[in-house]
């Protein structure tokens, strides 16, 4: 741990249990994919359909940052599988966290603090507001910081450092999807498909786009569900 990553923990911790109602808030914003991904995907639809002089350019940038999210999210999993084990600070024995109501002491337990995978996420979308315009980008992340990452950090999920981390991971990984290369070779052949079938390209986009909002949990359990029944059916 980091005398940095101690120093905050410490501090918020000091706050914990003052109020049962203030503990749960923070608790219930952070468990709601309405407040965390949906707010966030409003907003993206909104900024796709909005028009614009640049509409195409937004449109293209956004169809970029939906790829970028998607091989961003994996690559975290893979990471926190890979990297040395770091133990979340509601389970660090050396802190004496004090838990805020409504916290389970056994939530995520067994799961590496680093990175945390909201902020890879969630900054990796928030980087692709900034294609539709600075004002949005900027009022997005700071509404990423205040009700996805500082939630996580309080409630003892997450050290600084992993949202900083994660937050590093998405958004090199949604710029380097914003290159010439990959919106030639992907991005703008998605978006011509978009004129020439809607009917087809929308409804996948909805999709993809409800599963950012619902953090891959839908999709996670239906492949784990698809693995059980395969192990069922042929071990």
């Amino acid at each position: 741990m980091k005398f940095f990553d101690i120093e905050i923990i410490n501090y918020l911790n000091q706050f914990s249990q003052l109020s049962w109602t203030f503990d749960f808030t923070v608790k219930f914003i952070a468990d709601n994919h309405l407040i965390k991904g949906g707010v966030l995907l409003v907003i993206f639809w909104w900024g796709w359909f909005r028009v614009s002089k640049n509409q195409q350019f937004v449109q293209v940038h956004l169809i970029s940052t939906l790829f970028g999210c998607f091989i961003a999210m994996p690559f975290a999993r893979v990471l926190a599988l890979l990297l040395p084990f770091i133990p979340r600070p509601l389970h660090e024995e050396s802190l004496s966290f004090l838990l805020p109501y409504s916290v389970k002491p056994t939530v995520l337990d067994g799961w590496s603090s680093f990175p945390s995978d909201h902020a890879v996420l969630f900054y990796a979308l928030s980087a692709g507001m900034f294609y539709i315009s600075k004002k949005v980008g900027i009022f997005v992340i700071v509404y990423t910081t205040l009700f996805i990452g500082l939630p996580r950090i309080y409630l003892g999920l997450h050290y600084p450092t992993d949202i900083i981390g994660g937050a590093f991971i998405g958004v090199a990984i949604v710029l380097l999807c914003q290159s010439n290369y990959f919106i030639k070779k992907i991005s703008q052949p998605v978006l011509d498909f978009s004129s020439t079938k809607p009917e087809i390209f929308y409804p996948l986009f909805f999709i993809a786009t409800y599963q950012i909002a619902d953090m891959f949990g839908s999709a996670r359990s239906f492949i784990s569900f698809l693995g059980l029944i395969f192990k069922a059916t042929f071990a």
